[in-house]
Order: structure tokens, then sequence, then C-alpha cells
């Protein structure tokens, strides 16, 4: 049985739809990612599945039982659904414990609940902390252990990390994704950043103007977008003209480039090949055919710009300490598959 299905649901404001024909289903223990930008309709789907907004089509069904339809309501505080919002919003005249337990107050087993969720967010020893005198990735820690304490079927996370420095934000990925997993609970979070996403997640859903445009395992999206906006959700990508030379090669400004394409490919169709920067290789000691433009330090790597012979500009990747100057001559090949996108196929 899946954890929570939603099937072709469609909410909004007034007579207004924000979301439309949304449908997906997620395992148990499971972390499902939602990624998009500003505008693309994630915290509105988060706030449906919360039960903040009624659905004005389709279904939302919970281990099974059905919480929500145009037709019929289970309110929020009956969904068993837990929320950590933006900034944690934990209460500043309680303690960490009492925050924890606010919850929960009634439960018998409450104080020993307490104990077990400050051992595994590893803060036993700011039990009678207050908020305020934590730091950031600390509250954050706190509001997940306050929505996980009441066993919820389902965990939803809007943007955990958006108001924590970036320097916390990897290891605050980390330390969520392995609460979750101590807990064995399922969550869905929404999500901006593509590397939140692609590092947190189990299965990663994109959204763009209200819909979801891809559906799967962040690695398999990554390597095989099955569109140029599905592959720049997730990051830098080079679009370069194309047309089919065989089965599964194409001639592109570069010569003749695998695919990764499973199918069959048709001689002669034209369309677009997807490369990722990383794809893409200066060969030292080879007869140039490409221009140094830009060279953009990331700290781990530099994303270099070059520009062909045939006018056509790409991107790469190359270590940090390979130094790079504009204006200077190289040599460029690829060195990896890419996809190719079909006239038809290259919009969602």
């Amino acid at each position: 049985m899946s954890a929570i299905s939603i099937q072709g649901l469609s909410a909004g404001y007034g007579d207004e739809a924000i979301i439309n024909d949304i449908t997906f289903e997620l395992a148990e223990k499971r972390l499902l990612a939602i990624l998009g930008p500003s505008g693309s309709g994630k915290s509105t789907l988060l706030k449906t599945i919360a039960g903040f907004l009624t659905p004005m089509t389709g279904s939302i069904t919970l281990e099974g039982v059905l919480v929500a339809s145009a037709t019929s309501r289970i309110p929020p505080e009956k969904r068993n659904i837990g929320l950590v919002p933006q900034e944690g919003s934990l209460f500043p005249h309680l303690d960490v414990s009492a925050n924890i337990g606010f919850g929960i107050k009634r439960d018998p087993n409450a104080r020993v609940r307490v104990d077990e969720l400050l051992e595994i967010i590893g803060m036993t020893e700011f039990a009678h902390t207050r908020p305020q005198e934590l730091s950031g990735g600390q509250q954050q820690r706190v509001a997940l252990a306050r929505a996980l304490a009441p066993k919820p079927k389902l965990i939803l996370l809007d943007e955990p990390f958006t108001a924590l420095d970036t320097s916390l934000r990897a290891q605050m990925r980390e330390d969520i994704r392995s609460i979750l997993t101590l807990t064995s609970t399922t969550a869905i979070m929404v999500t901006h950043d593509q590397e939140e996403a692609l590092a947190t997640a189990d299965q990663l859903a994109l959204m763009q103007g209200g819909h979801i445009i891809a559906y799967g395992v962040p690695l398999a999206l990554y390597n095989n977008p099955e569109s140029i906006a599905v592959a720049q959700l997730l990051g830098e990508i080079n679009v370069i003209p194309a047309v089919v030379e065989s089965g599964n090669t194409v001639r592109t400004d570069f010569g003749v480039s695998l695919t990764k394409n499973s199918g069959e490919l048709k001689f002669g169709d034209s369309g677009t090949f997807i490369l990722r920067p990383e794809a893409i290789f200066i060969e030292e000691n080879q007869s140039p055919n490409a221009t140094i433009i830009d060279s953009l330090f990331h700290g781990h790597d530099s994303l270099i710009s070059v520009r062909m012979d045939s006018g056509l500009v790409v991107k790469l990747r190359e270590p940090a300490h390979i130094t790079r100057t504009p204006g200077a001559r190289c040599s460029v090949s690829v060195t990896r598959p890419g996809m190719f996108l079909p006239q038809a196929r290259i919009n969602p």
C-alpha cells in the first residue's frame, strides 16, 4: 500500500486553480522532494495535502483512507500529518522538551517519547534550553522532532533549510534524512534548491506552471531528462542542435556522439542534444577548436564557458585547481553520452 496516493488533484484559491491534474504515489518510509521555481505551485500542493485547501478535483488518500476530494474532506487536525514550516515556529516560552512534547501532552508515554526523540536528534543535553538560545540548525531539528512526536503518517517539510546559513545546509540535509530514516517516517519536502532535492530525496517531483512535469528517481531524472524544461530544473545544461546519425548516435558541432536514449533513433531526425557540463572536456595537446570565454569559480570546481569555432557556446566543469584564461584557445570534446530530444519532445 502507498503511504500517500494523489489522483487528478487540482486546487487553488477562489475559482482559480493553482495546481492542475497532479497525480503520484509515494511508498512508505520514502522521502519525496518537490522541486520547482517560485510560483510553480509547490506550496499550494503542500497546503492541499495538509488540509488547508480543499481540492477542486481529484483525491488524496493516506494509507488507503480518503482524506480529501472535491466532495469530502477530513480536517487537518485529524489527518495525522506533521508539518515543519520554513523557520520552525517553536514556542519561545517553552524549553526544547516542552516544545517537542506539546502535541502529545495527554499521552501517558509522552516523557518517554520526548526522551527518545531528543536522543535521535542528538540534543539530549539541550532538553531544558529555550529556542532562542539555539542555532538555526538546532531549532529545525527540534521542529522536526515536535512534528514527529505524535508518530504521524506523513511529515511535510516546507523549504526547511531556507533560513539557514549555507554552511549549515549540507549538514542539516544529512541530519534530517538520518532522522527520518531512524524514525521510519514518510516525508514530502518542498524546495527550490536543485542540490537539496538531488542529495536528499528518494523520489523527485518536478513542478512547473502548476503541473508535475516529471516524477521519478533523482539520478534517472538528472541523467535522462524527458524535456529541456526537466533538464534545466536540475542544473546547468548545454542545448546543442543535432541530427540523428544512426540508431544511437547523433551528429553535432562536436562530431558524432553517443546518446543515452533507450529506443532506436530515426536516421535524419533533427532535434536537440542535451549535455551536462561534466560531459564536455578540454583536451590538452589537441588541435584547438574553441576559445575560452569565461571561468566561474565555485570552490569545488569551476564552470568554464567556451565558444566553438562554429559559434556554438557551451559550458563545462573542471576541477578548481585548473586555471583557464579568457581568450585562450583550447580543444573541446564530448566524453559522455547525452540525451537526444526530437523536436516533438523538446518542450514539456
